[in-house]
């Protein structure tokens, strides 16, 4: 990094701004260019010039549109995205969100109209009625019609009096003896999959509290697992599969400062956990995701508890719907009979 900032240091002119787009090239130079950002972006003389990735998003996607109904849609993106005195703004996740719900409804319909003032109530029943996620496309066009009536850009909401109907609830399933195969061997293979592993089919925690997880939350020597202050013995797989990492991440990374317990190539200079992305690149070879891996636990608990919905809010943390949803899944007397076996 140090090396990145002598080089821009020696092709600028003192009091010259530094574009970001320049410092980006210094990739090409094995200089971690993302962290030399970061030193940059607090002064005075740092231009950022990137280009915005949601712009290009809808430049790439929505070319097709008329212009009428394209200056119609960017007001509703312009205010999702600031906002207005009494609107607050959407996060960007919910922005693209929304804009990836309504796009099908914009192929099949762009084409017909010249303006969406034209979009009938009707039109918005017959497109829902066969969306697999109807609940979920329903809330985007409710947003995107009823602030262009706000805007008084449309005449009447055609979503009016249309109900999206409610999100379909998936009933948690056990994993099949060749998936637990399949992810037992596949995280022999990397340490920190197996730990991953560990973490989500052993203590069932989310993906967002294995990588925010810390170093010190991990006690080994005292065989406990202190996350967001849960507490938990620690058994033998899960111990071993850290201890293992430890000593992996040792090697590779012997200077990292990072409290994280997970690493990688982009936080072990950095004080940040790893993000959503590497964590779905770890798994991405294996048969099941980490929820999978978790529900598999908790309905596995649950089986030996009596199907016992306090029994699981407390070991697990889970909220009342989320209990019950997992003790609704397993049947009384397969309950009985693990208990019995037990």
């Amino acid at each position: 990094m140090r090396r990145g900032i002598r080089i821009l240091c020696a092709v600028h002119r003192p009091g010259e701004r530094i574009r970001a787009s320049t410092v980006s090239q210094l990739t090409h130079t094995a200089v971690p260019a993302s962290h030399v950002l970061e030193v940059f972006e607090e002064l005075d003389i740092f231009l950022d010039d990137r280009p915005d990735s949601l712009d290009a998003w809808c430049e790439e996607h929505l070319s097709f549109l008329v212009p009428e109904i394209r200056s119609e849609l960017d007001a509703w993106i312009e205010i999702m995205r600031h906002g207005t005195p009494r609107r607050r703004p959407r996060a960007r996740s919910t922005v693209i969100t929304n804009l990836r719900s309504i796009l099908p409804f914009l192929t099949e319909y762009g084409g017909k109209c010249t303006t969406l003032r034209q979009i009938t109530r009707d039109d918005i029943a017959d497109w829902l009625t066969d969306r697999p996620y109807r609940a979920y496309d329903a809330s985007a066009l409710r947003s995107l019609f009823s602030t262009l009536k706000a805007e008084r850009l449309i005449f009447a909401n055609p979503m009016r009096g249309i109900k999206g109907g409610k999100v379909a609830i998936k009933i948690p399933a056990s994993l099949t003896a060749d998936e637990v195969e399949s992810v037992a061997r596949a995280a022999l293979q990397d340490p920190a999959l197996r730990v991953v592993v560990a973490l989500s089919a052993i203590h069932a925690l989310p993906a967002r509290q294995i990588r925010a997880m810390l170093v010190e939350q991990v006690d080994l020597a005292g065989r406990r697992l202190d996350p967001d202050g849960l507490n938990r013995p620690l058994d033998d797989y899960t111990t071993e599969a850290i201890s293992d990492y430890l000593a992996h991440r040792h090697r590779r990374w012997p200077n990292s400062t990072n409290p994280h317990l997970l690493i990688s190539r982009n936080t072990a200079t950095t004080t940040t956990a790893v993000g959503t992305f590497w964590m779905d690149r770890l798994v991405k070879d294996l048969p099941v995701g980490v929820d999978r891996l978790r529900q598999d636990r908790i309905l596995e608990e649950a089986l030996a508890n009596g199907a016992d919905p306090l029994h699981l809010a407390h070991v697990f943390s889970l909220g009342a719907k989320a209990s019950l949803r997992y003790t609704s899944a397993v049947s009384p007397s397969d309950a009985e009979q693990a208990s019995n076996t037990r």
